[in-house]
C-alpha cells in the first residue's frame, strides 16, 4: 500500500544537518562549528617513523614454478 502524505526528504543546501546546510542557512551547530578549535581534543604529538626493518611478506619465497602450456589448444 502506499502512502498519499508528502513527506519531504532534504538532501545538500536545504539540510539543516549537514555542513552545506548550515552554511546555507547561516546557521551554525556540530556540523558547522563556529570556533573551528573547539572540540577537537589535545593535540597529536606527530609519531617517528620506526627504524626496524620492514616485516618479510610470509608468502613471498622467491619460488619459481614452471608451467608447460599446450600449443595444440590454440590451433585453430
Amino acid at each position: 500500500m502506499f502512502s498519499l502524505c508528502n513527506v519531504t526528504v532534504y538532501c545538500g543546501r536545504g539540510d539543516r544537518k549537514t555542513a552545506k546546510g548550515k552554511r546555507f542557512n547561516h546557521s551554525f551547530g556540530n556540523a558547522r562549528p563556529r570556533n573551528k578549535n573547539k572540540g577537537r581534543g589535545p593535540p597529536r604529538v606527530p609519531v617517528a617513523p620506526s627504524t626496524s626493518p620492514p616485516k618479510k611478506d610470509k608468502y613471498e619465497d622467491n619460488e619459481k614454478i614452471k608451467i608447460d602450456i599446450d600449443e595444440s589448444l590454440f590451433d585453430g
